[in-house]
């Protein structure tokens, strides 16, 4: 029988185990064992008798699924190497009332509708926003991630990465650039962080802030 990740779930092998993320429950798992080695062996599209039994454990708790389906393989991302708010340039001016609003939006959406509702509608604003030929200037894109957060800091609200990461992801895509969402964790201890990176360069933070993330998630 053929096995497929559910589009619920994402995951990158980390510190000798594989973190996934859960977006309709809202929360990362750790795996370690029989069950990364039901990955690995998916991932190279090997099914033994050995790793029958983890298999199972794993398609009862919905984090394999069974039939065709997206290939089962870690969350890849560009290795970030620069950052369009620690390079000198201009900045394009931005909308504070603009950016309130998609803040607001993402904010009230994952408290009312949760994490997986709300990245279901960002998926579709990115499709509707975005095509498959789009393509950006890296001095344009650099630009209007500056103006975003220098009005930014206008709002009254405290920065929360992960609706402040969407409203930056949304306005983005309304002006056309292709900028990608990734939810990252780091171990020992845990923690995660969303940012926003195009290609190579961030476009939410420093460097230094997404350096020690390993990304589990791309929207």
């Amino acid at each position: 029988m053929d096995h497929h990740l559910p589009p619920h779930i994402s995951f990158a092998f980390l510190g000798g185990g594989a973190v996934l993320l859960d977006i309709e429950a809202d929360r990362y798992l750790m795996l370690r064992g029989a069950e990364v080695g039901v990955l690995e062996a998916l991932g190279a599209g090997l099914t033994t008798a050995a790793i029958e039994p983890a298999l199972g454990r794993l398609s009862r708790r919905r984090l394999i699924g069974d039939g065709p389906g997206p290939s089962i393989a870690p969350i890849s991302a560009p290795i970030a190497t620069s950052s369009a708010l620690e390079l000198a340039g201009p900045s394009q001016r931005a909308g504070a009332l603009e950016i309130a609003r998609y803040r607001l939006d993402a904010a009230l959406r994952l408290r009312l509708r949760g994490l997986g509702q709300t990245i279901a509608q960002w998926r579709r604003l990115k499709n509707n926003l975005l095509t498959a030929e789009t393509m950006v200037d890296r001095r344009h894109a650099c630009a209007v991630a500056r103006g975003y957060a220098a009005a930014r800091v206008q709002l009254p609200w405290r920065r929360l990465c992960v609706p402040d990461s969407l409203a930056l992801a949304r306005y983005l895509w309304q002006r056309g650039i292709p900028g990608q969402v990734y939810f990252g964790v780091r171990l020992d201890p845990f923690a995660a962080h969303a940012w926003v990176q195009h290609n190579e360069m961030v476009l939410s933070d420093n460097v230094n802030v997404v350096a020690d993330y390993t990304p589990v998630f791309r929207l």
